[in-house]
């Protein structure tokens, strides 16, 4: 037990100890200043410590096979410190020089990944590159510290700064900027009704049963399928094809929709999409066992005409690391089919169901070359 508790208190000790990461990125409209250095200045210790990562990130896509990429100039200020005594301008050129100097290699290891083949071997090529241009990076700041004494060099940090400045401005940033695709796709399933019109409600019972769909979208265009698993029973005797079904008898009815729909009307919180296809409707026995039923099956194909509204909610439009756009949406979907034929069923079907889905578009990615002065 004592072992138990010396344990704990180490494991809060260690968790209070922890100092959360705090960044600064580069950005072309901001310079450094003092109160960016976050960290204590270490004793005995004069000037200043900037602290640095240059790195890079990849999302694959699904429609390329060669991945988003995206490279990262940062600083991190809770270890980077001035002391008292070097809290003036020329420190903050010094180490402004040092921002610049890795984000001029940033925008040249993202241009060389931008430009590697898709293959097995690009993780491997990716990896070579980043460490090669790490190991240039730490050579070319170790020649700009040893030059400029520091910073206590004037006349040579005026040199560097001039000189980083002009090739910040002719090597473009590569701004990854990710564009919705026009192909998108869903999935959905909920609870549905198939309730008898007209004639129809002479022979069926209204049937409760589960429902499930899937959506291909191009641009505001819908192709919608989808499938009802209905319970129900018979009011009346059906004869059909030399066939005698008994008044009473439990049956099941499915239903197999495909159909167009367009996007009429969209919102941030909704959208409505009216459409119109094919229904096939198959009534079987419920018990695929009874011999008096075996082979019974009555089969329909209709056209089926109706709309939906989607309620979304919980998308993901603002996550860059996603591949596509994502939201989440509760539907109501409404349509009906006149039986069209003279024989043992006629009348109309409405379908009335409603459920919970999930509705993307893929994300395409571009690389906007950009020209920034420092």
């Amino acid at each position: 037990m004592r072992s138990l508790t010396v344990l704990l208190l180490l494991i809060a000790r260690l968790t209070y100890a922890q100092t959360p990461i705090d960044t600064l990125h580069w950005q072309a409209d901001r310079r450094l200043q003092l109160a960016d250095f976050h960290g204590p200045a270490q004793r005995g210790l004069g000037g200043s410590e900037f602290h640095y990562q240059l790195g890079y990130n990849m999302q694959p896509l699904l429609l390329s096979r060669q991945p988003a990429v995206d490279a990262y100039c940062l600083m991190f200020r809770n270890l980077s410190w001035v002391s008292e005594t070097a809290r003036n301008d020329r420190t903050l050129d010094y180490n402004q020089v040092l921002f610049d100097l890795v984000e001029l290699y940033t925008r040249r290891l993202k241009t060389q990944l931008v430009a590697l083949r898709p293959d097995r071997h690009f993780r491997e090529k990716a990896t070579r590159l980043d460490y090669e241009t790490n190991a240039d990076l730490g050579r070319e700041v170790g020649q700009f510290r040893a030059e400029t004494g520091g910073g206590d060099e004037v006349i040579p940090l005026r040199d560097w700064q001039q000189r980083v400045a002009r090739q910040l401005s002719e090597t473009p940033e590569l701004r990854t900027v990710y564009r919705q695709s026009a192909v998108g796709y869903g999935i959905w399933a909920g609870l549905t009704g198939l309730i008898p019109a007209g004639a129809a409600t002479q022979t069926l019972n209204i049937a409760p049963g589960l429902t499930y769909g899937l959506d291909i979208a191009y641009r505001q265009t819908m192709l919608l399928a989808s499938m009802g698993l209905h319970r129900t029973s018979l009011k009346s005797t059906v004869y059909q094809s030399g066939h005698v079904w008994e008044s009473g008898l439990s049956v099941r009815a499915t239903t197999f929709d495909l159909a167009l729909g367009h996007v009429i009307a969209e919102s941030a919180r909704r959208r409505l999409i009216p459409f119109a296809g094919y229904r096939q409707l198959l009534i079987t026995p419920q018990n695929r066992f009874d011999e008096q039923y075996k082979g019974y099956a009555m089969t329909y194909h209709l056209p089926v005409v109706g709309a939906l509204l989607d309620l979304t909610f919980a998308d993901n439009a603002r996550n860059r690391s996603r591949i596509d756009n994502r939201q989440w949406f509760v539907r109501t979907r409404i349509s009906y089919s006149p039986l069209l034929t003279n024989e043992t069923l006629t009348g109309g079907l409405l379908m009335v169901q409603v459920g919970v889905g999930s509705f993307g578009r893929l994300r395409r990615v571009s690389y906007q070359s950009v020209t920034t002065n420092p």
